[in-house]
């Protein structure tokens, strides 16, 4: 059984011959994690053949800016959104006007400037044109090469409606506009939809298996917004896209970080099928697969805010067991870190994560 194989067998709710392993495909590792310890390590620069060696079944495409903004742009993985025009040291602006900065550690970036922020409308705004020269062109190598091996999945080049839109508008001024001004709040999830919504059809042109949406909509404790605001502006939207999925027999996962248990059922009722990266400090896994694992497949949920970092190696041969143990059965189960893995992480930690996962998560289970 190869790796596509394997992970659509899982997500179907069937076992396959062991559980499908994840990395990189709905962005578990940080770039510097990559770059100073696991380059390192593996002593190659070929992520394909770091990601062969920890068995990772899947491969990841995206919506890439266009030729013309590439002409004017640099690229820094630093960065969350890695392309940009450099307006100034250690400062970059998207092509959606979207400025980050780079924080102390020169590890992550952070926003400096919303280009909607101020605005009444969003008349001389210029959204990215979807369409431009370019943006497929890696997509379609990448799965010329991998498509009949592994499970694509596939990404809009960043985070979803609700993530997006406050980049662009800022958190605060958004939160408000989902109050009170709806018609601001409406008009700019529409424009969102519509570039999202060709994006998903050429990456489902293309061949991609698997949609991600990613949108964090929930924090540790809770959601972020309301489950009555994500009802009202972010479900309808998201149903629209998946709708495209399902059309053509594409599978969507959904990543949030934080506790969304709130809204699970309703993320069932649009059809997601996959549920990324159930953060075992945020929500108990072994629960949520009780509740939903015949619905939904979990994928993630490896602490990385305790045992990776700050654990054992036995800690992680425990948790990885635990994992297999109450959430593998029946299927519908993926399992990676349950979030980016940082340069705190023990390189022991993670080689031993993928090391156990491949020993104890064969089919049928045989965890002694």
């Amino acid at each position: 059984m190869n790796s596509k194989v394997r992970v659509i067998c899982a997500i179907g709710h069937e076992e396959p011959d062991r559980i499908p392993l994840e990395g990189v495909a709905w962005g578990e590792w940080s770039y510097p994690f990559l770059k100073n310890v696991l380059i390192p390590y593996f002593k190659t620069e070929d992520i394909d053949n770091i990601l062969e060696n920890l068995g990772i079944d899947f491969r990841s495409i995206s919506m890439e800016p266009s030729n013309e903004f590439k002409k004017k742009a640099i690229y820094d993985p630093r960065f969350d959104y890695p392309w940009g025009i450099l307006i100034a040291n250690e400062t970059l602006k998207d092509e959606w006007g979207v400025i980050r900065k780079l924080n102390i550690t020169k590890t992550q970036s952070r926003i400096i400037y919303h280009p909607l922020k101020d605005k009444e409308n969003l008349n001389d705004y210029e959204f990215p044109n979807p369409e431009e020269d370019g943006r497929f062109d890696i997509a379609e190598k990448i799965i010329k090469k991998w498509k009949d091996k592994y499970a694509i999945s596939a990404t809009w080049g960043g985070d979803s409606f609700f993530c997006q839109s406050w980049y662009l508008r800022g958190f605060n001024e958004f939160i408000k506009d989902l109050y009170y001004n709806e018609k601001f709040a409406n008009e700019l999830l529409d424009n969102l939809l519509k570039i999202f919504s060709y994006s998903t059809k050429r990456l489902i042109e293309i061949g991609a298996d698997i949609i991600c949406i990613a949108d964090d909509i929930a924090m540790q404790k809770g959601m972020i917004i309301s489950p009555i605001l994500f009802r009202k502006y972010i479900k309808p939207r998201m149903k629209k896209i998946i709708d495209i999925c399902k059309k053509k027999g594409v599978y969507v996962v959904f990543h949030t970080d934080g506790n969304c248990e709130e809204i699970i059922p309703d993320l069932i009722e649009i059809g997601v099928d996959i549920l990324n990266p159930i953060q075992p400090e945020c929500m108990d896994p072994a629960r949520i697969k009780e509740l939903y694992g015949d619905k939904l497949t979990l994928s993630g949920t490896i602490s990385i805010q305790k045992t990776l970092p700050y654990g054992t190696i036995e800690d992680v041969k425990n948790e990885v067991i635990k994992r297999i143990n109450t959430c593998a059965y029946n299927g519908g189960f993926i399992l990676s870190p349950s979030n980016q893995v940082l340069l705190d992480v023990k390189i022991e930690n993670f080689i031993a994560l993928y090391k156990f996962a491949k020993k104890y998560g064969k089919y049928p289970m045989n965890l002694k």
